[in-house]
């Protein structure tokens, strides 16, 4: 049997694709969740039954969590579950960072069902599914990143995900002038001169 959970806190998101998948495909999903903690339990317990899902699908930001995170859980306990990232954020800097994270699959919220599905199926046959725009900005990004140190590939992450110089020397505990040259180090790299260059240029 193919099964997979849905770790999602919008119910109605929950509902719509467990009941979509379960009246049209083969797929089953027994349990869904809103938290990632609520998920990480119950993929225990099922581990412990033998009963693993094949697969998760995670919504890239829960309420007051990452689903990336998450996500990164479960690739490391669990390295037998892949996950599937579902979004309403197509930028760059998230599809760097759930595929730095181990996920195997990024679809949108606005794909339609038959696109999930055909995500679902090909993650399972052990190989990836970046949705058209997301599999543009990744492979923009992996022809850039042998040009990047570890850490401006974690700021240029940020960067993608638009957030400001303050933003992102706050969640990497460094300071803003050391941020700032970074910024400037990463903009000659890559031959820009703005953000708006640097969105356009992975968009």
């Amino acid at each position: 049997m193919k099964t997979l959970y849905i770790v999602d806190d919008h119910k109605m998101m929950q509902k719509g694709v467990k009941d979509y998948l379960e009246e049209n495909t083969d797929w089953r999903v027994p349990k869904t969740f809103s938290q990632s903690q609520e998920c990480l339990k119950a993929l225990k317990d099922a581990g412990g039954r033998n009963e693993l899902p094949q697969i998760v699908i995670v919504d890239v930001q829960l309420l007051n969590e990452s689903g990336i995170a998450l996500a990164s859980q479960i690739a490391r306990d669990f390295p037998s579950v892949k996950c599937v990232m579902y979004s309403m954020y197509d930028t760059a800097g998230y599809i760097m960072q759930a595929a730095s994270a181990g996920v195997k699959g990024y679809i949108s919220k606005v794909a339609s069902e038959e696109e999930l599905v055909r995500c679902l199926e090909t993650v399972l046959s052990g190989k990836e599914y970046f949705e058209g725009k997301a599999r543009g900005s990744l492979e923009k990004i992996e022809k850039v990143s042998p040009l990047l140190t570890r850490q401006e590939k974690r700021i240029l992450e940020k960067l993608l995900q638009q957030k400001s110089n303050e933003e992102i020397a706050g969640e990497l505990f460094i300071s803003l002038h050391t941020v700032e040259n970074y910024v400037s180090y990463i903009y000659d790299k890559l031959c820009v001169k703005s953000r708006a260059e640097l969105e356009a240029a992975f968009g």
